[in-house]
């Protein structure tokens, strides 16, 4: 089990390195234009694609130890009142260090100047980069939609509901379990990045958003309102493109 917890630990990251140098392929021969390879407003469609492969993956792997992925997720419908409540506050709880991080590296790089660079880091040099065709901002609004329904529950499956457990099973060590799942959570996440110092601040932002939620779940003993939880915050994300798309900005 050890060897499974590692690969479920990191096997996103090149499985999204592999995705999204294959749509990038796709849309090159179709004759699109991208900044490779950072693709931020297009993260949604290669994010599903390894959601979906990961979903399979982790089920093989927990039927093949006699379990099943119901079961990971802790769901009890005589406590979704109460795990909608948590959700919330660790929404709020984890959000709190995930901002500080996000500002306390923003300023040991660029000082005084930090809130002027938020966009060049953010957004990349030149907030409009390429214009996309309509269908597929369309199409990747669609999918931005379902986005949070994959997102969000195999991320925190993987990450705290399979691998952190046998890490501390392993290890006997509390700190062990959280960490190693937290690099990877983090890991993954540059992949949301449109530079390289954006890559390098989400990396930090996420590690310490991943060894919050490994807190939270060692505690209370509960997955399923961190991924009410992580399913707020994709939701949020996810909703950004539609309104440019109903007032018709491509």
């Amino acid at each position: 089990m050890l060897k499974q917890a590692w690969i479920v630990s990191f096997i996103r990251f090149p499985m999204l390195v592999v995705s999204l140098f294959m749509m990038f392929l796709i849309f090159s021969f179709s004759g699109l234009e991208f900044q490779f390879p950072f693709l931020p407003e297009m993260s949604t469609l290669y994010f599903t694609v390894v959601n979906i492969l990961c979903f399979f993956l982790l089920h093989r792997i927990v039927k093949n130890e006699g379990r099943s992925i119901k079961e990971l997720t802790g769901y009890k419908r005589e406590r979704l009142r109460k795990d909608i409540l948590f959700g919330f506050l660790w929404l709020f709880t984890l959000f709190i260090p995930f901002v500080l991080t996000v500002m306390g590296v923003m300023f040991v790089i660029y000082g005084a100047d930090m809130f002027q660079q938020f966009e060049a880091v953010f957004a990349g040099e030149g907030a409009v980069l390429y214009e996309r065709p309509w269908w597929l901002m369309y199409f990747a609004s669609i999918i931005s939609l379902l986005f949070p329904i994959f997102n969000a529950p195999i991320e925190e499956l993987m990450y705290r509901g399979y691998a952190q457990p046998i890490f501390m099973k392993h290890y006997n060590k509390m700190w062990i379990g959280i960490l190693i799942p937290s690099i990877g959570f983090a890991l993954q996440h540059t992949m949301l990045a449109a530079t390289f110092e954006g890559a390098f601040i989400y990396a930090a932002a996420f590690f310490v958003w991943g060894i919050g939620s490994g807190i939270n779940f060692h505690k209370q003993q509960r997955l399923f309102p961190l991924i009410i939880c992580h399913f707020l915050v994709n939701i949020s994300f996810s909703i950004f493109p539609i309104p440019f798309l109903v007032m018709g900005i491509y």
